[in-house]
C-alpha cells in the first residue's frame, strides 16, 4: 500500500485543530507539521497525536520559505504520495483511505485536485458566481513524490507544489474550508496579509464574504443535490479552459 503523507504549517489553529485531526487520522500514514509560532494550543494539542510523526517551529512570516523547509522534513518520511492542506480544511465526511488507496494504485497519474467550497457559517458555503467559479477551479493538490517538487519562494501566496509533472485528473473530493466562518481568526489573517501587501485591500475584505448568497451545504456524496452541484461547477470549469487555450496560442504566433 502507498505511503500517504500529510503537509500542516499552521499559526494558532486551536478553532480546527480537533476537528482537522478526526479527518485526517483516518485518511493518512503520518502527517509533518511546521508550526509558525502557535500561542493558543495548537502546537501542543498536534504534537501529542500519534499520527503527527515530526513537528518543527519558525518564526516570522514566510510561506514560501516554511513550506519548502516543512517538504524537506516530509521527505525523511519517505513518502509515495503528499498532500499539502490547511488546518481549516476537512474533506466531505463520507470520504475514506479507501477513497484515496483508489487514486494513489493508478500507474498513470501523478497529481489529483480537489475543490474547495468556503463556508460562511456551519451549514452553508458562498453561493454567489465569484466563488462558485473558484470552488469550480479544483485548487488543492495531491502529488505522487518526486524529487524535483517545489514550492514558490514567495512570503506570500505559494500555494500549490511545483515541479511536479506528469498527468492530472480533477476529483469529485470536496474539501470544506472553514477559515471565513470565525471573524476573529479572519481579523487575524487579514492584520497578517496588511502588513505585507498592504495595496490587496479588497483582497481582504472579500475574505469576510459579505453579501454572500448561501448555499446549504449537502454532505452525501450521491444525492440529487450534489450531483446536479457538481455538473454546475464541471461547466463553469469548461468556461476557465478557453482563455487559458487562447493565451498559449498567443505565446506560440
Amino acid at each position: 500500500m502507498a505511503k500517504f503523507v500529510i503537509m500542516l504549517r499552521v499559526k494558532d489553529g486551536i478553532f480546527f485543530a480537533q476537528e482537522w485531526l478526526e479527518c485526517f487520522e483516518n485518511i493518512a500514514d503520518e502527517i509533518v507539521v511546521l508550526d509558525n509560532g502557535s500561542t493558543d494550543g495548537t502546537y501542543e494539542i498536534l504534537k501529542a497525536h500519534p499520527k503527527v510523526v515530526d513537528i518543527i517551529r519558525t518564526e516570522g512570516y514566510n510561506e514560501g520559505r516554511d513550506k519548502n523547509l516543512l517538504y524537506d522534513h516530509v521527505r525523511l518520511r519517505k513518502p509515495d504520495w503528499c498532500l499539502w492542506i490547511d488546518i481549516d480544511e476537512i474533506f466531505e465526511p463520507h470520504l475514506t483511505r479507501a477513497h484515496f488507496d483508489k487514486l494513489m494504485r493508478s500507474k498513470f497519474i501523478n497529481k489529483y485536485a480537489f475543490r474547495r467550497f468556503h463556508f460562511i457559517d456551519r451549514e452553508h458555503f458562498a453561493g454567489s458566481w465569484y466563488r462558485l467559479n473558484y470552488s469550480a477551479g479544483h485548487d488543492r493538490l495531491m502529488w505522487r513524490e518526486n524529487p524535483k517538487g517545489y514550492f514558490q519562494d514567495l512570503i506570500i501566496d505559494s500555494p500549490n507544489v511545483k515541479g511536479i509533472n506528469g498527468l492530472k485528473r480533477n476529483t469529485d473530493f470536496r474539501l470544506k474550508h472553514l477559515g471565513y466562518i470565525n471573524k476573529e481568526l479572519v481579523d487575524k489573517k487579514a492584520e497578517i496579509y496588511r502588513a505585507i501587501i498592504p495595496e490587496k485591500e479588497d483582497i481582504f475584505q472579500s475574505m469576510y464574504l459579505k453579501g454572500e448568497r448561501p448555499i446549504r451545504w449537502d454532505d452525501e456524496r450521491g444525492s440529487v443535490r450534489t450531483v446536479m452541484l457538481n455538473q454546475l461547477l464541471n461547466a463553469l470549469q469548461v468556461t476557465h479552459i478557453f482563455p487559458k487555450v487562447i493565451r498559449r496560442v498567443k505565446r506560440i504566433f
